[in-house]
């Protein structure tokens, strides 16, 4: 008794691409490659992404260092100066009262 599904599927996947059976069997490479020249390919690959994130980063790195130092020359220039206020102004008070 062969009975015919009601609802099949309006789109029914098929195959687009022809693989050939030779296609799959992989050649055996002819040298195995030295372990200097994998070392040699993946430092090359580093430099590459060091030199394109140092380019790319470099402009934020650089302002957020000056940021860095000129608060920290601001913050020990305030305190020099508040010294030399503090200084200046107990030398003034000190004139004043020898005046009197």
């Amino acid at each position: 008794m062969n009975t015919i599904p009601r609802n099949l599927p309006r789109f029914v996947p098929t195959l687009t691409e022809v693989v050939e059976p030779s296609s799959l069997i992989r050649a055996a490479p002819s040298t195995s490659p030295d372990v200097e020249e994998i070392i040699q390919s993946v430092m090359q690959r580093v430099d590459r992404v060091l030199d394109r994130r140092l380019r790319e980063d470099a402009d934020a790195m650089l302002r957020n260092m000056m940021t860095e130092q000129l608060h920290t020359l601001q913050l020990s220039l305030r305190a020099e100066l508040a010294l030399v206020v503090q200084q200046a102004v107990a030398e003034a008070m000190a004139l004043r009262e020898d005046e009197h």
